[in-house]
């Protein structure tokens, strides 16, 4: 018998387009589950291995650290880096939301990215707990001998990139505008664009750590993120301003004590501009051209990112080209979300009132592990790759995150970055939680001067390098030295006896233990 249809309250049947846009990301969904279904092999076969490595530390429990060194070949170094693909979650999330509203129905699904980036991931944190292993100097080398760390962090700017393109296209198509009715509504618009700009943004961690290697491919790779996001001047006034001006007032981007978040973000964005336009303004003089040239880093980027922006709103549409206005805000927005909680309340001390050429204090103590806060969640440390370990990035600048270390003097976050972001959000509950332990790590930084212990926290030995590498230099790239830029006073390089600032300006900031060592006829490398 013929009987009418009952209504339905799924969309209406896609269009051809549609229906090719929700194939394509049916099979990327699947390609991103099986990358998952490995990374969890790679869990249970490392929670099979505790018993093997319970000896590696105090505690009993194994780190997923403490099993880096091992021999056995290209397939150990790849299960040893395994972990850090964790930093393509987020951008499977977003192509699950996806799939389960075309699935459902239901466009709320399309947030389904912020409720893993900002409930499930600070809930993993604390269940999975932290890692303060630190690699020794033989496992140092190991480390940096295996090139799947490196070829991780490149995976994710061309699964970035494929997934923008891809999330444009389905945008694009759901709207209409390839053809057939508008099916994208509101919230499926806005839960899709916040979707992506918050998987973009939780790969900042890759993007930092691209932008401080000294080769060509690989920070080419993180300015690749910085040309999609249209967020181009971050590489300079990150590498030539905030380098240079960390923990100080000076700096845009390290956050004053009791100043609130929604403050610091657009005190950061404008100051941060500005201070990039400076800097490079100066670089530019410095050979003989112009602010405006095709050389310049910040102009000819932000011409090939308009160029994006401009193809993707010819052929995919304005709600496309909106979908990438949104998730470009929301990638700076996380962005300067860290650089928010990395240095709150922290600053060094002023040796004098010398000023620079924009009137800016530029004589301060040397970065040290107490000038920005570490924390050893391993869910968010394995995503962000190893940002968390903030101090000893700014002492040691040149050190890939794989080798980064942690210190029990550096002042520490009560948990991960996802869980930081959200405590930001809401100030007063912000600084309840953070404002003691700001002057509890003030209080030990005076007590450790007092005491004459400050030198502890660059221990003799604590920056082992091979001699192979000291040949390459790599490990003595410092953003800011003239061979890489310039418009910096200070070029940190590291050294077996501990990290040498050099500065005909302020011979004053070369360490007790370094000025020996040059007098005894070391050389600063």
């Amino acid at each position: 018998r013929s009987r009418t249809a009952a209504p339905c309250a799924l969309p209406r049947t896609p269009s051809p387009a549609g229906r090719a846009a929700l194939g394509a990301l049916r099979e990327m969904f699947f390609a991103a589950m099986s990358v998952a279904a490995v990374a969890f092999a790679a869990l249970v076969t490392w929670r099979q291995r505790e018993a093997l490595d319970s000896t590696r530390n105090n505690s009993g429990i194994c780190q997923w650290s403490s099993c880096f060194y091992r021999k056995g070949g290209a397939l150990t170094d790849f299960v040893n880096a395994l972990p850090y693909l964790m930093n393509l979650a987020p951008l499977a999330t977003v192509f699950l939301g996806i799939y389960l509203r075309a699935v459902t129905g239901n466009d709320w699904f399309t947030f389904t990215t912020f409720v893993v980036g900002f409930v499930v991931v600070p809930l993993l944190d604390l269940v999975v707990g932290e890692d303060s292993y630190n690699p020794t100097p033989e496992e140092e080398v190991a480390l940096r001998n295996n090139v799947w760390f490196r070829l991780h962090t490149c995976t994710y700017v061309w699964a970035y990139v494929a997934s923008l393109l891809a999330v444009a296209y389905f945008v694009g198509a759901e709207s209409g505008y390839l053809g057939g009715a508008d099916r994208l509504s509101s919230v499926a618009f806005w839960g899709v664009s916040s979707s992506l700009g918050i998987a973009s943004g939780f790969g900042i961690g890759c993007i930092h750590e691209l932008i401080h290697r000294p080769t060509f491919l690989e920070m080419n790779h993180g300015r690749l993120v910085l040309l999609f996001s249209n967020y181009n001047h971050f590489w300079v006034e990150h590498l030539w301003g905030h380098h240079k001006r960390v923990a100080t007032d000076e700096d845009p981007a390290s956050s004053a004590l009791n100043e609130p978040f929604w403050t610091f973000i657009f005190k950061c964005w404008h100051q941060s501009f500005v201070s990039a336009v400076r800097l490079e303004g100066k670089f530019q003089r410095g050979r003989g051209r112009g602010f405006i040239c095709l050389q310049n880093r910040i102009l000819t980027p932000f011409a090939v990112s308009f160029a994006i922006d401009y193809a993707i709103f010819a052929y995919l549409g304005p709600r496309a080209l909106a979908m990438q206005l949104v998730q470009s805000l929301l990638t700076a927005f996380l962005t300067d979300n860290a650089n928010y909680i990395e240095h709150y309340g922290l600053r060094r001390k002023r040796r004098s009132d010398k000023t620079d050429e924009w009137g800016l204090y530029n004589d301060y103590e040397r970065p040290g592990w107490m000038h920005a806060w570490n924390t050893g969640d391993r869910i968010t440390n394995w995503m962000l790759f190893k940002i968390e370990r903030h101090p000893d990035h700014h002492v040691n600048a040149g050190r890939p995150y794989q080798i980064l270390r942690t210190f029990k003097e550096s002042p520490t976050y009560p948990t991960g970055y996802a869980g930081m972001f959200v405590l930001s959000w809401v100030p007063p509950l912000f600084f309840a939680v953070m404002n003691p332990l700001v002057q509890k790590a003030h209080e030990d930084y005076a007590r450790q001067l007092q005491e004459g212990t400050y030198d502890k926290l660059f221990p003799k030995g604590s920056n082992n390098v091979s001699s192979a590498y000291k040949k390459t230099g790599e490990d003595f790239y410092q953003p800011g030295s003239s061979e890489y830029g310039g418009g910096v006073d200070c070029d940190i390089q590291e050294n077996i006896a501990g990290p040498v600032w050099e500065s005909s300006e302020h011979p004053t900031l070369l360490p007790a233990r370094s000025e020996e060592m040059l007098k005894k006829g070391g050389k600063s490398l």
